[in-house]
């Protein structure tokens, strides 16, 4: 039971977000009673903190499969923001926002989770890409890596690209477009260019 609480309840947190989702929303959802979602968790800044915890352990099985793969550094990024609008299926910038507003100590957390872990994979990709000529070779590979993660956070900001004027698929479009526009070589934005033509 422990792990259908929190399967159903990751699924509902990064759908509805995580303040507005209830734990009488998620015992509904099971058809269970909330005092069998307490004797598993014991609150739910709990259930969220386990939520995020096998949301980023999908999420980096999966980077680590695309990584392993050895494609070139342009196909390897696009494969890897794939894998995020496949693994996370949000519709919403809502949850991470809330999770932001809401639960700073959880939010926290998971900022350090995302330096520790993907920085360096951000780092490689553009070492590949200056190694391949199509990224440029004067850009600076820890500021800009540091700087995308960062930037990802950003944008789940609702008072700055709110809902009614941005779809959350748009601005996770236009912020790859402008990574991927602000370190490429005219070799790299015809690569670039090209794929992106095809998945059209």
């Amino acid at each position: 039971m422990e792990t259908q609480i929190l399967e159903k309840a990751t699924e509902m947190f990064l759908t509805q977000g995580f303040k507005s989702v209830t734990m009488d929303d998620i015992a509904a959802e099971l058809g269970i009673s909330k005092k069998t979602i307490y004797q598993h968790f014991a609150s739910k800044p709990e259930l969220i903190e386990k939520a995020l915890v096998t949301i980023n352990n999908k999420f980096s099985q999966q980077l680590v499969a695309t990584l392993n793969r050895g494609e070139e550094a342009i196909p390897e990024l696009l494969a890897a923001y794939n894998d995020i609008n496949d693994i996370f299926l949000i519709d919403s910038s809502g949850c991470f926002y809330q999770l932001t507003k809401y639960y700073p100590k959880i939010a926290q957390k998971q900022k350090k989770f995302h330096e520790k872990n993907y920085v360096k994979h951000i780092e490689r990709n553009l070492e590949k890409g200056i190694r391949e000529g199509v990224y440029r070779p004067d850009v600076d590979v820890d500021y800009v890596a540091r700087f995308y993660i960062a930037s990802l956070v950003a944008i789940e900001d609702l008072d700055y690209f709110p809902e009614s004027e941005y779809s959350h698929s748009e601005v996770h479009c236009l912020h790859l477009e402008y990574h991927i526009r602000s370190i490429v070589t005219e070799k790299g934005m015809k690569i670039y260019k090209d794929l992106t033509q095809k998945y059209k």
